[in-house]
């Protein structure tokens, strides 16, 4: 079982989703108490249904729109782009101006549901149909024990540095979400080309 371990395909792919719910699972748990002193308890929990409804309408439109043949992996990046794009918006926003501050939220919430649904898909394209189930576990388990934690060490965060500090997070690692499907990509891609 270890072995798995060794291709570049399921450690890019683990490490791509571990990531990218560690940023939101760690962001959401601090999201509505981050936005209530700026917006108001009220409008901060309306705030928080755009979220959800965002994550929605994001996940049915990459469901419609992602033709059968498509890169999945760059369809997730372009989804993380999206969350960096929307909590950069949130942390520049913040205080500031309310609807870059509802913007950044609803980009930030297209991303949501696709973080747990594309990498399973790609994981139907890439791996053999009698590994994919041990690789979807393996991932899903891997990001897990990862996000378990991301509460915590966003609120340490948000003591020791404020509450932009998590926003800025965040995007940070969501792009290095990004960053980690890139890499098993440009592998895979490789390894095509050397193939004579």
């Amino acid at each position: 079982a270890a072995g798995i371990w060794r291709d570049a395909r399921l450690r890019t792919l683990a490490a791509g989703m571990a990531l990218g719910l560690f940023a939101q699972v760690g962001l959401v748990a601090h999201l509505f108490s981050v936005l209530a002193p700026v917006l108001g308890a009220q409008e901060a929990g309306f705030a928080m249904a755009l979220a959800t409804a965002s994550a929605i309408a994001g996940r049915t439109l990459v469901g419609w729109v992602m033709p059968p043949g498509a890169d999945r992996r760059l369809v997730a990046c372009a989804c993380y782009g999206a969350q960096v794009a929307g909590s950069a918006l949130l942390f520049a926003g913040l205080g500031r101006s309310v609807p870059l501050t509802l913007l950044g939220i609803g980009l930030f919430g297209a991303g949501i549901g696709n973080a747990t649904s594309l990498p399973p898909l790609i994981a139907q394209v890439e791996f053999a149909r009698g590994e994919v189930a041990r690789v979807v576990a393996l991932i899903v388990a891997f990001s897990q024990a990862a996000y378990a934690f991301a509460p915590l060490a966003f609120g340490l965060l948000r003591t020791l540095a404020g509450d932009g500090s998590v926003l800025a997070a965040a995007a940070l690692v969501q792009a290095l979400a990004a960053g980690a499907f890139l890499m098993g990509r440009r592998r895979r891609g490789m390894e095509t080309a050397s193939v004579p």
